[in-house]
């Protein structure tokens, strides 16, 4: 499973809820949650921050 899909579901979060916080379509994080895209630099920034973590260190 997807780094982001874990700790998503972790924090109860549903996509869409994510995809509005990070002023993206849920059809775009979910594609970057199915490893079609990748999120750029500044999107991955966002996504730690709402998180208050960065998803590299987790398995």
């Amino acid at each position: 499973m997807n780094k982001l899909r874990k700790i998503r579901r972790l924090s109860d979060i549903t996509q869409e809820e994510l995809a509005e916080r990070l002023n993206v379509t849920q059809a775009y994080l979910s594609m970057i949650e199915s490893g079609k895209r990748k999120p750029s630099k500044r999107l991955q920034q966002k996504i730690d921050e709402v998180f208050d973590l960065s998803l590299k260190f987790i398995d």
